[in-house]
């Protein structure tokens, strides 16, 4: 069985609307809220066959504190822990836990979150318009798992024997900011792995309590994030925010580049993207220049990137990756496959299409000078790769290096 921790300060009408959402959407579970010091005291919504309980507390102990007890009130072998702002969709639960046969700790992807969870889907107004979108995105990435250091607690699941092993959630983080991220690490310490389900999507309001309480004057949610921030960085080290990604790469490997970073950072590379929003190393348009010098760089890495230069710039940024490699340096590249599947054309971000004859124009001498172009590869790998439980979402990724 699973049980649905669910803490709660105040928002009265959203949770009941949270929880009657998991009701429609989940199978065999019980719900455990954790009334934080509401006012007034939540009180039990109707919920069918769906059992629920409530611990309340007088005044607002926290999140760890709250997800603690809630832990231990659990008869469920497996815990969901969920925001009460957040809307879960149909099948939720199943992929959450069916992606627990090979993770430790699991969470979907969302709408409004920090860091790789996030991500841009279709817009919706509705449950029907947020299941659609959720449909969709079950679709186009099925059963697919991205491992990661971290994940945000909007909503995560985990067996329970997880925590008789690691221990409960940190309760000196109150009210909450990291206490997630210092349980996936402490996770990872003991052997265990965390995972993104890519193909589960759950709304999140995001930062609702937070507001109301910063209204309220309880609490300056920037002076906690500071506060807490150092704490982990003293057990995690300074970068522990910028690590959820895990990559191969190791700073042995010399000065590497990651194009187009977003929120995907990647341990070990200079994380490079044209929004600051997104908290880069560098802030630069690759499509005016790559600010490094010649024969300066060893390894490129370029995730869902190109597809987003416009066409009239693809041949500039190409000759820009291939002069700032060092000779042998190596250029990896993933893009949605034009010539095979949906996945290039559905997004209307894309702005450039790749197919595998596509490289000949960077690697084929015939073929490079139709175009003068000076960008000269050997292509070592090419690999068209079909997103799990889609057969028509399909991703070419290549290696190259830098001939010279």
């Amino acid at each position: 069985m699973i049980s649905v921790v669910i803490p709660v300060i105040n928002l009265h009408d959203m949770t009941a609307e949270c929880i009657a959402v998991i009701c429609k959407n989940t199978r065999n579970c019980e719900i455990i809220v954790i009334d934080n010091g509401s006012e007034p005291p939540f009180k039990t919504p109707f919920t069918g066959f769906t059992e629920i309980s409530i611990i309340r507390n007088e005044k607002n102990e926290g999140f760890p504190v709250a997800v603690n007890q809630g832990i231990k009130a659990a008869r469920g072998d497996i815990i969901i822990l969920l925001n009460n702002d957040c809307f879960v969709t149909p099948g939720w639960d199943e992929k959450l836990v069916r992606a627990l046969n090979d993770f430790s700790i699991v969470g979907p992807v969302t709408n409004y979150c920090r860091g790789m969870q996030r991500v841009q889907a279709a817009v919706y107004e509705d449950m029907d318009g947020l299941n659609r979108v959720a449909a969709d995105w079950a679709e186009n990435y099925g059963d697919e798992i991205q491992e990661v250091n971290f994940l945000i607690g909007f909503c995560m699941a985990f067996r329970k024997s997880l925590v008789d092993e690691i221990g409960y959630f940190d309760e000196s983080l109150w009210p909450c900011s990291g206490e997630e991220v210092d349980f996936c690490y402490r996770a990872k310490e003991a052997g265990h792995m965390i995972g993104i389900v890519k193909g589960c999507y759950v709304h999140h309001e995001g930062s609702v309590s937070f507001a109301d309480m910063e209204k309220d004057g309880q609490l300056d949610y920037a002076d906690i994030c500071r506060r807490n921030d150092k704490y982990l960085e003293n057990k995690w080290g300074k970068n522990y925010w910028q690590l959820q990604a895990i990559t191969t790469n190791s700073l042995a490997q010399g000065l590497c580049l990651n194009l187009g970073c977003w929120r995907r950072k990647l341990e070990g590379f200079i994380n490079i993207d044209n929004r600051a929003e997104v908290d880069p190393d560098v802030v630069c348009d690759v499509t005016c220049r790559i600010p490094y010098k010649d024969n300066s760089i060893d390894l490129i890495q370029a995730d869902d990137f190109l597809e987003h230069v416009p066409q009239n710039k693809v041949i500039f940024v190409m000759e820009e990756i291939w002069r700032v490699l060092k000779p042998g340096g190596v250029f990896k590249s993933s893009t949605p496959d034009a010539e095979h599947g949906q996945g290039a054309f559905q997004d209307p971000h894309h702005v450039s299409f790749w197919v595998e004859n596509s490289w000949l124009y960077y690697s084929d001498a015939v073929h490079r000078e139709l175009y003068g172009i000076k960008a000269d590869f050997a292509i070592e790998n090419i690999e068209r790769i079909m997103n799990p439980g889609n057969a028509r979402i399909f991703h070419l990724h290549v290696t190259a290096r830098a001939r010279k």
